[in-house]
């Protein structure tokens, strides 16, 4: 009795003359490399933003696993991830992680943009709903002015002079407004 230790899931392809066609493993290695390089990307991540990925519990728990590994257990864990990672929706995987950790949200410029436009939304700039619905033509214009409305009131009630963190209207508002930036992708 012969056992085939091929995998039960491949079929096995022939060519012309009836030879089987092996795959090519080098090939192969090569295109798993960018998986790879992903796979350490994401053990850089902090453990709380994995939960927002599209991923089984056990990558999870490989994941974390990694963290505490070092040398050559790193080397070889970082193959297992990739296995792992291939076996699941790479894509999707990858696209989440991008949108997550978007380079927007770390770009300070941007940043000081948007806080400028809730400043000026905040004193009443009347130039300034032209401006994002130009940019923006999915802005809600009526939930923006409600959020700032909200603002204003909490700014007042909290004493406008004093140097206060954001509000959580103004924080609302910021995040409002950074989403639709990422979805634009300026």
């Amino acid at each position: 009795m012969t056992e085939n230790f091929e995998s039960p899931g491949k079929e096995k392809q022939y060519d012309e003359e009836g030879r089987v066609i092996r795959a090519n493993r080098s090939q192969a290695k090569r295109e798993r490399e960018p998986i790879k390089a992903f796979a350490g990307e994401l053990l850089k991540l902090p453990a709380h933003q994995y939960p927002l990925l599209p991923i089984d519990d056990t990558l999870i728990a490989a994941l974390r696993e990694g963290k505490r590994l070092s040398g050559n257990a790193l080397s070889r864990h970082l193959n297992y991830l990739t296995r792992l990672l291939d076996e699941q929706d790479y894509p999707a995987i990858l696209a989440a992680h991008e949108h997550i950790n978007h380079p927007y949200l770390h770009s300070p410029g941007k940043q000081q943009r948007i806080r400028r436009e809730i400043e000026r939304l905040l004193a009443d700039d009347a130039g300034v709903y032209g401006e994002l619905l130009g940019r923006y033509a999915d802005l809600d214009v009526q939930h923006v002015r409600q959020l700032v409305r909200e603002a204003k009131k909490q700014r007042a009630a909290d004493d406008a002079d004093s140097p206060l963190p954001p509000n959580k209207y103004q924080r609302r508002l910021q995040k409002y407004l950074q989403g639709l930036a990422l979805y634009y992708e300026e």
